[in-house]
């Protein structure tokens, strides 16, 4: 909805699952601590998006469902994703960026420096899924994990498209961004959750 914040936003969907699904309402982290987000930004090298910040200042993510729950088809972001924590975003992205490096050998590494640093000067919204190398900048943040590998993240670099938020899997990336910030995918997730019915006073 037009002319809402994204704690307006936050604030419909943890409404939503108090009433509708407090099992998972059960799960929400509180909010991070802001020495994290200042970690976050440390690490990347760039700002965080004033959405994100907001968000994780809200609710740090969510706990690990029990295995019980893990089983339930129920996902609170699209794509089957449930939001990360603060510390599990910076610890995925480091296993991206390892992995990426572990795939290269080693008389190679410096070039793929290169490349990262090349790819990490084009503005935020430009990708490469077609590159033999799956590629993960060090601009990428995950926010949300599909439990299989896959998920969401925001793409930190500069430009119109910054702190827009992609969909990755093991292997590659899509070409373009799902949402062009955090705002925008929130609402999204608002909106579903109300169309499926349930309360909203």
């Amino acid at each position: 909805m037009s002319g809402e914040t994204g704690d307006v936003r936050w604030s419909r969907i943890e409404h939503w699952l108090a009433r509708n699904a407090p099992a998972y309402h059960a799960r929400l982290n509180p909010p991070a601590d802001p020495a994290s987000l200042r970690r976050a930004e440390r690490e990347t090298g760039r700002p965080l998006p004033d959405g994100l910040t907001a968000w994780w200042r809200a609710a740090d993510g969510v706990s690990p469902a029990r295995a019980a729950e893990d089983r339930t088809s129920f996902r609170l972001l699209p794509y089957g994703c449930d939001p990360y924590p603060v510390a599990e975003a910076l610890a995925r992205r480091e296993l991206h960026l390892r992995s990426l490096y572990d795939t290269v050998p080693p008389p190679l590494a410096d070039s793929l420096e290169e490349w990262t640093a090349r790819c990490g000067e084009d503005r935020a919204g430009t990708y490469y899924p077609q590159d033999a190398t799956p590629l993960w900048l060090p601009q990428w943040l995950p926010v949300a994990g599909d439990g299989m590998g896959g998920g969401l993240f925001v793409d930190l670099r500069a430009g119109d498209l910054y702190g827009c938020v992609v969909r990755h899997g093991t292997a590659s990336h899509d070409a373009r961004p799902s949402w062009p910030d955090i705002e925008s995918l929130l609402a999204h997730v608002a909106d579903e959750l109300e169309e499926l019915g349930g309360n909203r006073d």
